[in-house]
Order: structure tokens, then C-alpha cells, then sequence
């Protein structure tokens, strides 16, 4: 095992790739940017799902969302937080979303879990930390279909953060460091693994002063979110979409001065040698590129899943690579730098080999499915699955029986459909994604039945897929 003693894993909620500006040019995060130029930089970096709950199984078990059949996390699959805890570091986690809740099983193989899903004013964290609230809200539901109606869930929602009295529906960035300051002063001896997750990007966009852009308060901004609100699937107005990315900037801006600050802590700390830091969001964010604002379920366009991915400490200068990675092999990357075996259900690879100037010829997929939020679960019936392989990108809707085939090396705001022109690498593409759905489900087959050979499986997924041969 290498010798390093802490492993910071900090993840953002809703944070574009390009927006941040060792990605993508801009001058929103001088913080982060600082942070690269000691890092290796992956430029090409995908979530594997558009949303929190589709993207977090691979950030945490180094898994596929559909592996999982809904939002609570399968107990199957090895965490990379039990896994570390086995090997003898202190494992913690400091976040505010209700969709990672100790309840839903995010908490597995953590000493320490503080996800504050007790004090949350939102409507999601309502029915995440009270069985009681999600059975009342889902006999309301059945009785009166009236929250299957999206004008009135806004209203619902509007009225509910008026009750609250705008309160911030999450902790935001400040706060989180001070939680995560004090509990680091109280165990910086101690080898530990800290995986700390900023939610102020997340809609409502409501960044504090000298962030606020274009209103006086961020209650005048809630209040626009709120009424913003039933707008979104009609489509809005050019100026209510301009408010709405300032309002996101001044959050990306926001969120970049709590990572600097939490940063040059541990620099005042003397913790950043003999330390592994990654740095990466779950999803980006839609501002209607593709008729879509926010991070919908059956959005897998690159404004949605391409993310920002730093990793410092993992080698000794700092690196820029263009090579396509995906946020499943995060996991795998921690474990092969610690020399700990890599456990059976991780599927990435690590990204260690990409330093020493070797290719690695995968598919990177990303899914999701229709969420059923009040019962805290996904109809996995229909699926959203993209699939990139060698500056191709294939995108198969099953909801709304669409096919979508770009070349994002030319391409790459996924403009100019090519499903006509291209047919022979829509064929390919459609056979892997066929098959990698075969896989997943005999993979979960075989641990049901504790039938646990790893190579074999291994073998299927990647090197036995007759279209990934085609393209290599």
C-alpha cells in the first residue's frame, strides 16, 4: 500500500465541465483553476447518469445506475467507503442531499455520516427522512392524481418554500466547511477518507451577496425561482434564461470560494502532502441548448454529463488529458493508487494507466430511467442510455422512441443528428449498449446467486462484446 495518509474526495452538485475554467475558458472558478495547475486535469470526464441518483452508484461503488433498480442503494455492491474503512482509514462524509440519505443506504461503510437530512426545508427531504410524510404524500397522491400534474407540483412547491420563509433548501457551502473544518481538526492523525459534496449550484439558484447577480436579495431570487418554476417545461422567455445563468454563475462562483477557502485550510494544515485529492460534480446543468433547463431525467446531452474531473497527488507534476473518462472509474483509481485490490462489483478501471501515456479503448455509458420521486424509486422498464465510444456518441431513448447519433469530436454541443448518414456506427453503437444491458443483468443474477467470478465478467463486459471489436 502506497503511503498516503488521507484520501478527500469533494464533489458538486449541478457543476458544468465548462464552466470551470481549466475546462472550459471562463473566469468563474480562479479557485479550482488554482488547484489544476498542481493536478492532473481530465478534460473529457463523463457522469455516468444526469442526475444524482443515476450518477452517484458509479462516484461510490464504481457501478451502473441500472444496477440498481431505484434510488436506494442495493447492498450487492461493495462501497468504496467499506472497502477503505477495511483497510484501516477513518471513513466520513459530510453532504446535504436527500437523495444520498443515510436512509436510502448512501451511509454504508461510513464511521462518521452527516447528511443533516433532519433539519433540510426542502420538499424532497420531506418525504427522504420521514416514512410517515411519504405515506401520507403517497395516499394523497393516489386518491387525488394531483401530484401527477406539474403545474400543480410547482405550486405545491412555491407554497411550500413560502411556508419555510425562502430558508435555503440545503447547507450551504460556508456552512458545510465549518462542519468539515472542525471534524478534520479533531482527526487530522488519524488516516481517514472524507468525501465532502457542495449542493449551492442546485437549483434554486440562490447564491449569497457579492455572488447575487441582477437582484437585491436572495429572497427577490428565490421568489423569481419559484415563479420561474412552472415556466421551465413550457419554455421561458431569452431574459428570464439570462437571469437564470447569472444566477447559476454567481453560485459556480460561490461554490469555487468554499472549495478555495476549505482548500487553503488544509494547506494551513500541512494535510495536502502525502493526500489524494479528487475534485468532480455528479452532473452539469441544461440552460436549454437542447430545448431542456436543469438536469431532467432524460437529458444525456454533454451539458448534462460532462463534468469537471482534478485528481492532485496522483502524480508529480501537473498533467492536462484529453483521453474520454468516466466517473465510474473514480473508485478504482483510489484503491490501485493505495495498492488495494480492486473488489469484484467495481466495474471502472484506474485512470493510472492514462498518466503513463497508454490508451484505454471502453465505452463509457450513461442511464437513467422515469423517476417516481414520492416512492422513491425508477420505472426501469424505459430507459435513457447513451453510449461514447471513439468520438462517437449514440443516445437511445426508449421514452420518447428517439435514436441520436453524434460525432463529438467535431460535434460536441451535439448539433447535427448523423443517425441517417452513419448507420454502420449506430449499428455498432446500439450492439454495445445492447450488451452491456445483458451484462448488467447477469451480473446481478450472479451475485444474487453468490456466483462470483470476476474475470469472467469481466471477460464479457470487455473484451467479449462483439461490437466493441468492431470499433477497435
Amino acid at each position: 500500500m502506497n503511503n498516503f495518509k488521507r484520501i478527500f474526495l469533494i464533489t458538486v452538485d449541478c457543476l458544468r465541465a465548462d464552466h470551470v475554467g481549466c475546462i472550459g475558458g471562463v473566469n468563474l472558478t480562479p479557485n479550482i483553476d488554482r488547484l489544476a495547475r498542481e493536478s492532473v486535469v481530465f478534460t473529457k470526464a463523463f457522469a455516468n447518469g444526469p442526475g444524482t441518483n443515476q450518477s452517484f452508484p458509479a462516484i461510490l461503488t464504481s457501478t451502473y445506475f441500472l444496477m440498481h433498480d431505484g434510488m436506494r442503494l442495493l447492498p450487492h455492491y461493495t462501497t468504496l467507503a467499506e472497502v477503505l474503512s477495511r483497510h484501516g482509514f477513518k471513513t466520513a462524509a459530510f453532504h446535504s442531499n436527500p437523495f444520498l440519505s443515510k436512509g436510502l443506504g448512501w451511509g454504508r461503510g461510513f464511521h462518521e455520516f452527516y447528511d443533516f437530512i433532519d433539519v433540510l426545508k426542502s420538499p424532497s427531504a420531506t418525504v427522504a427522512r420521514s416514512r410517515l410524510s411519504s405515506k401520507a404524500i403517497r395516499f394523497l397522491n393516489r386518491m387525488t392524481k394531483i401530484l401527477k400534474n406539474e403545474q400543480m407540483q410547482s405550486l405545491l412547491r412555491r407554497f411550500y418554500y413560502r411556508w419555510n420563509k425562502f430558508e435555503v433548501p440545503y447547507i450551504e457551502g460556508a456552512l458545510l466547511n465549518r462542519y468539515v473544518t472542525s471534524w478534520i481538526r479533531k482527526n487530522k492523525k488519524e488516516k481517514f477518507f472524507l468525501w465532502v459534496h457542495f449542493m449551492d449550484p442546485h437549483r434554486p439558484y440562490i447564491p449569497p451577496r457579492p455572488y447575487l447577480n441582477l437582484f437585491g436579495t436572495r429572497e427577490e431570487a428565490f421568489i423569481f425561482d419559484t415563479l420561474i418554476d412552472p415556466k421551465i417545461k413550457q419554455g421561458i422567455s431569452m431574459d428570464d434564461l439570462r437571469k437564470l445563468k447569472r444566477l447559476y454563475e454567481g453560485e459556480v462562483r460561490y461554490v469555487d470560494c468554499c472549495i478555495g477557502n476549505l482548500i487553503e485550510f488544509l494547506q494551513d494544515q500541512d494535510l495536502m502532502d502525502d493526500s489524494i485529492l479528487i475534485l468532480s460534480a455528479d452532473h452539469g446543468e441544461a440552460f436549454n441548448e437542447h430545448g431542456k433547463l436543469t438536469h431532467a431525467y432524460d437529458v444525456v446531452y454533454n451539458e448534462v454529463i460532462h463534468v469537471p474531473l482534478l485528481i492532485y497527488g496522483l502524480a508529480d507534476r501537473a498533467m492536462v488529458l484529453d483521453e474520454y473518462v468516466q466517473l465510474l472509474d473514480i473508485p478504482s483509481t483510489i484503491v490501485d493508487v493505495l495498492g488495494i485490490k480492486q473488489p469484484y462489483t467495481f466495474l471502472g478501471d484506474s485512470l493510472i494507466s492514462l498518466l503513463e501515456g497508454k490508451e484505454q479503448h471502453r465505452p463509457i455509458f450513461s442511464e437513467s430511467a422515469k423517476p417516481d420521486l414520492i416512492n422513491l424509486r425508477y420505472d426501469t422498464s424505459k430507459r435513457v442510455v447513451s453510449c461514447i465510444m471513439k468520438d462517437w456518441k449514440l443516445i437511445v431513448n426508449e421514452l420518447w422512441k428517439t435514436i441520436e447519433l453524434y460525432n463529438i469530436a467535431k460535434d460536441f454541443k451535439e448539433k447535427e443528428n448523423l443517425i441517417e448518414s452513419e448507420s454502420e456506427v449506430r449499428e455498432r453503437l446500439s450492439v454495445i449498449i445492447e450488451e452491456h444491458l445483458i451484462f448488467e443483468k447477469s451480473f446481478k443474477l450472479r451475485l444474487k446467486s453468490k456466483v462470483t467470478d470476476r474475470k469472467e465478467d469481466q471477460r464479457t463486459i470487455k473484451n467479449s462484446t462483439s461490437g466493441l471489436r468492431e470499433f477497435l
